[in-house]
């Protein structure tokens, strides 16, 4: 900070921010230098995921989203009004470029892209076929990490992940954000999702809580929104998007020494709240993945 003198001379303040300097105060991160995400969708688990993972010092973050900032959705996205009409992707690697310039996040990084969407018949375009953007966005990435939120591309995603031999960590909140889930698939070494899946439903890991919708209170729908979203507040999605973000650091760092610990879990569900929507402190139940003897993919082998 430049202040004058009476000489008439101006002395600076000086600021070492050089990487060296940043580790240096988070020293377990020091692998995160060398690694590269892919963050599928960037609402209000993937935004500010995307953003932890700057600030940890991810060498190469790379942006997947086809949809702009909604002003109405300043409540839960991190960004504010100042970002309203942006496309996400380009708002994200703007801030990321600026405050966080170690880590890479260049035009090659950002995709405007809805994983499942139909293909533009404009042929005057000429569009890359989804296949082969995936291929791009997965590339060398060390992580997929997948906030979309959606069944389907979750099941997607891990597949492909697997057929990589990469890691995989997906998590969503429930309705009313009365809890979530963040879930861990690692090729050769826990089930697949579908593994997953069956153990929910077969109640070996119980569901998280959620809004129940017929009170109305975990659905709505507001003008000039044309699909319905969920309700509930942006802090306690943030207990859902950090502990994804825990996941994905303690993934990459594993079997290094000195690093971030590892987890001895493969999936957490946070509740925030009682089957009755009253609330309670954070409660992270952690399970195992394991193989499932009825899944037709797995057959209780590790999922390869």
């Amino acid at each position: 900070m430049a202040k004058e003198t009476k000489t008439g001379h101006y002395g600076a303040k000086v600021f070492y921010a050089s990487p060296t300097d940043l580790f240096a105060r988070i020293p377990e991160l020091k692998p995160l230098r060398e690694k590269t995400v892919a963050v599928f969708g960037l609402g209000c688990l993937g935004a500010p995921s995307a953003l932890e993972f700057a600030r940890a010092g991810v060498r190469c973050i790379r942006l997947v989203d086809f949809d702009v900032v909604d002003p109405a959705t300043c409540v839960r996205w991190p960004l504010g009004f100042s970002a309203a009409g942006e496309k996400k992707i380009t708002v994200l690697q703007e801030f990321i470029n600026k405050n966080y310039p170690y880590t890479k996040c260049g035009i090659s990084d950002v995709f405007e892209f809805k994983v499942g969407a139909v293909r533009s018949i404009d042929l005057k375009k000429s569009l890359p076929m989804a296949q082969e953007t995936i291929e791009k966005i997965v590339a060398g990435a060390d992580l997929i990490y997948d906030s979309t939120a959606e069944w389907g591309v979750q099941h997607f995603l891990t597949d492909y992940a697997s057929s990589c031999q990469i890691p995989y960590i997906g998590l969503s909140g429930t309705w009313g954000a009365w809890g979530g889930r963040v879930v861990r698939i690692v090729p050769n070494r826990t089930g697949c999702w579908s593994c997953y899946r069956l153990a929910c439903t077969e109640g070996i890991i119980p569901e998280p809580p959620h809004a129940p919708d017929e009170l109305g209170q975990g659905l709505v729908q507001p003008t000039g929104c044309a699909n319905p979203t969920f309700t509930g507040a942006g802090f306690d999605m943030l207990q859902i998007a950090l502990m994804g973000v825990r996941m994905a650091v303690s993934t990459m760092c594993e079997d290094i020494t000195g690093a971030y610990p590892s987890f001895d879990w493969d999936a957490v569900h946070v509740r925030l709240r009682r089957e009755n929507g009253s609330l309670i402190a954070p409660k992270f139940d952690t399970y195992k993945i394991d193989p499932n003897p009825k899944c037709p993919g797995c057959h209780g082998k590790t999922h390869q």
